[in-house]
């Protein structure tokens, strides 16, 4: 799956890259965030950290 995402992103130039960069930042940061305050992820982080991601790289690709 990680696979298939860098090779779509790669098709879209350097606006795909730096979204799936934005992407993976939101997500790691998150993931730790989540795991020093809750010992884990639930479904409720998990569907905030879809609509992060998706803010994150609409802001990264309209500043760019």
């Amino acid at each position: 799956a990680v696979a298939a995402a860098v090779l779509l992103s790669l098709g879209f130039g350097w606006r795909g890259a730096r979204a799936l960069v934005v992407a993976a930042l939101v997500f790691w940061l998150w993931r730790r965030a989540c795991m020093q305050r809750l010992d884990g992820c639930t479904g409720d982080t998990a569907g905030a950290l879809v609509e992060m991601v998706e803010a994150a790289v609409l802001a990264a690709l309209a500043a760019g």
